[in-house]
C-alpha cells in the first residue's frame, strides 16, 4: 500500500487566535483562569455555525490561561466518527475529505487528506493532554485547525453571545497577491498580502543593495508585484516565481541597519521592516561593508562551479528498469553518462568530472551522495529512464525532478519505484530507517540553501531538453528520492524517457540517442555555468537583474 508523503507546518498561537477574534478570546479566557498555573473544570459551550438554537456543552478545563475541550465529546456531539488507540495512547478523525490523528501528550496534529494523499504535520504550541482516558485539546488552537478541515464551522460563546468566524476570504490561485511600501519615521515597512498562512519564509541582504525574501511552497500573481511601482527607498522590485517558491527581490537606494520579517498577528500577510541605519551604525558598518567584501570574495572562489558529479542511475545486480525488448536502464543511464562527461570535460574548461560509476558496477544510494560530497560537487545530476509495469505502454515523456516528498501520485510512484534499490544494500533498513514518514521533510529543509539552484537548473535544463529532444515535455516535478538526500549542493533527477514505450525505448538504446540526450544535458550545464557565476561575481542571486 502507498504510503502519503508528508510536510511539516508549527502552527503559533497568533495564527491560531488570528482565525477566532484575539481580543475576545483574550478576555474570555482570562476571566475562566483565575491564575497562570491553576486548573479549572468548567462546562464550555460551543455552537455550530448556522445552528445557533443548538449549543453543545462540553467537558472543559482552564489550565495556564488555555480552555482545554474534551475531544471525544466533541467528536460524538458532531456525530464525527473516532478510533481510539489505547496501546499509543492516539485519536484519529474521520472527516469525510480528511483523517486527523491527535497523540497524548504530544504537540504534533497529523492530518492525512484523502483526496491528494498527502499527509500535513502541524505544530500546537501546547501538548494535547490525557485526563481520565479521554484526549483534551486547547481550544484556541483547535478550532481553526478544525475549521480547516471540517465541512462544519465552530466558534465560541465567550460571553452570552456568539463570537462567529467571519467568512473565509474567496478563493485565489495565488498565495502571495500584492505588495505595499509604507514608510515609516526610521524606515519602511513591506507588506506582502498572503491569502494563507506562511511558516516557512526567510530574507538577507547583500552588501550591493539588493534584498530578498523567499517565500517556500507558495505561488505569487507575478504580473501585479511587477506592476508595484517604487518609492522611496526602493529603485526596483523583481517577483520572481519558481517552481517550490516565490522570490521578491529589491533593489535599495538607501542602506539599512537592519530587516526583520514576520507573520503578521493579525492577518495572513508577511511583514518585512527596514530599519535605516543611525552615525553609530554608518561607522560601524563601513568596517563591516569592507569584511564583507573580502568574504565574498573569497566565497566566489569557493563556490566557482569547477567539480559536477553524473549519476548513472542503478548498475551491477541491480538493472533498473526493463523496457519492452528487455533493455535494461542500467545500460542506458551510464550510456548518457559517459558521454555527457566527455562533452563537458572536452568543451567546459577547468571543470573536472566525477562520475559515481564508470563501469556495470552497483553502488548504494547513500554513497552517491558521498561521493558526491567527498569529491567537492557544485552540480549532481542523476540519470535514469521511467517505465510502467503494464509493457508496452503509451506514456512517454522525460520529467526533471527536484527532492521534496512527492505531491502527485505518479512522482510518489516514481519515488518509490527508484527508492527500492535500497533493499539490495546490506543493512539497509538500519541506514534508512530515519527517513520515512514525517521524518523525510526534516532531512529536505536541510537542503533549502540549494533549492533556488536547483529549481533554476532544472528550468533551463527542461527548457534545452524540450527545444533539442523528441520527447514530451513532462516538466518539472517533485519527488522523495533518496539517492539526492546525501548531496549537499545544487541538485536534480532526470528521467530520460520511459522504457516501457517502444519508440522511446527505441531512442533511448541507440548511441545517437543517448548522444542527443547528453548534449541538450550539457548545453544546460553550460547555461546554468555561465549565469551562475555570472550572477557570483556580481554578488546577486540567479534569477535577479539590475
Amino acid at each position: 500500500m502507498r504510503k502519503p508523503r508528508c510536510q511539516i507546518r508549527k502552527m503559533t498561537r497568533h495564527r491560531g487566535l488570528a482565525f477566532i477574534l484575539p481580543t475576545l478570546l483574550a478576555g474570555f479566557f482570562a476571566a475562566t483562569a483565575s491564575s497562570s498555573s491553576s486548573i479549572q473544570e468548567r462546562q464550555l459551550r460551543i455552537i455550530v455555525e448556522g445552528d445557533t438554537s443548538h449549543p453543545i456543552s462540553l467537558s472543559s478545563y482552564v489550565e495556564n490561561g488555555l480552555t482545554y475541550i474534551s475531544l471525544d465529546e466533541l467528536s460524538a456531539a458532531l456525530g464525527v466518527r473516532t478510533f481510539w488507540n489505547d496501546e499509543t495512547k492516539k485519536l484519529e478523525i474521520r472527516l469525510k475529505k480528511y483523517r486527523v490523528k491527535f497523540s497524548a501528550e504530544n504537540p504534533f496534529v497529523v492530518i492525512t487528506s484523502l483526496a491528494a494523499n498527502e499527509v500535513n504535520v502541524q505544530q500546537l504550541p501546547v501538548s494535547v493532554e490525557l485526563r481520565e482516558r479521554k484526549l483534551y485539546v486547547p481550544v484556541a488552537f483547535f478550532l481553526p485547525l478544525f475549521n480547516d478541515v471540517s465541512e462544519k464551522r465552530l466558534s465560541l460563546f465567550p460571553t452570552a453571545e456568539a463570537v462567529h468566524v467571519g467568512p473565509p476570504r474567496p478563493a485565489s490561485p495565488f498565495d502571495i497577491t500584492d505588495l505595499s511600501l509604507e514608510p515609516k519615521l526610521n524606515g519602511y515597512l513591506v507588506r506582502i498580502g498572503a491569502t494563507r498562512h506562511f511558516d516557512e519564509f526567510e530574507s538577507w541582504q547583500k552588501p550591493d543593495g539588493w534584498l530578498y525574501v523567499t517565500i517556500a511552497n507558495a505561488k505569487a500573481d507575478v504580473e501585479k508585484i511587477n506592476a508595484t511601482q517604487p518609492a522611496g527607498i526602493f529603485s526596483k522590485i523583481l517577483a520572481i516565481q519558481y517552481p517550490t517558491s516565490v522570490q521578491l527581490t529589491f533593489k535599495l537606494a538607501k542602506s539599512i541597519a537592519s530587516s526583520e520579517i514576520v507573520s503578521d498577528p493579525s492577518s495572513n500577510d508577511i511583514l518585512l521592516s527596514l530599519r535605516f541605519p543611525s552615525e553609530a551604525d554608518s561607522l560601524a558598518a563601513e568596517g563591516e561593508r569592507q569584511e564583507l567584501l573580502s568574504a565574498l570574495e573569497g566565497a566566489r572562489k569557493r563556490w566557482k562551479l569547477d567539480v559536477i558529479v553524473i549519476d548513472a542511475g542503478h548498475g551491477g545486480g541491480d538493472p533498473g528498469a526493463i523496457g519492452v525488448t528487455r533493455v535494461r536502464e542500467k545500460d542506458v543511464t551510464l550510456g548518457v553518462a559517459l558521454k555527457l562527461g566527455k562533452l563537458i570535460e572536452k568543451n567546459l574548461k577547468g571543470v573536472k568530472i566525477v562520475y559515481t560509476r564508470r563501469t556495470d558496477t552497483f553502488v548504494e544510494l547513500y554513497r552517491r551522495g558521498q561521493i558526491a560530497n567527498e569529491a567537492g560537487g557544485k552540480l549532481f545530476i542523476s540519470i535514469h529512464c521511467n517505465s510502467m509495469r503494464r509493457k508496452p505502454h503509451a506514456m512517454n515523456g522525460f520529467e526533471i525532478y527536484l527532492l521534496r516528498p512527492g505531491r502527485t501520485e505518479e512522482a510518489i510512484r516514481i519515488a518509490e519505484r527508484e527508492n527500492a534499490v535500497i533493499k539490495l544494500e546490506k543493512g539497509y533498513e538500519k541506514r534508512y530507517q530515519e527517513l520515512t514518514e514525517e521524518n523525510f521533510i526534516l532531512v529536505t529543509m536541510a537542503q533549502s540553501a540549494h533549492m533556488k539552484y536547483s529549481e533554476r537548473f532544472a528550468g533551463i535544463l527542461e527548457e534545452e531538453m524540450g527545444n533539442r529532444l523528441l520527447i514530451a515535455d513532462d516538466g518539472v516535478k517533485q519527488a522523495g528520492f533518496l539517492v539526492l538526500v546525501g548531496a549537499s549542493m545544487p541538485n536534480v533527477l532526470v528521467e530520460t524517457g520511459y522504457l516501457s514505450n517502444r519508440k522511446e525505448e527505441k531512442f533511448l538504446k541507440s548511441k545517437a540517442g543517448q548522444e542527443k540526450i547528453a548534449e541538450a544535458i550539457y548545453v544546460a550545464v553550460k547555461k546554468y555555468k555561465t549565469e551562475y557565476e555570472k550572477a557570483l561575481d556580481e554578488g546577486k542571486e540567479m534569477g535577479s537583474s539590475e
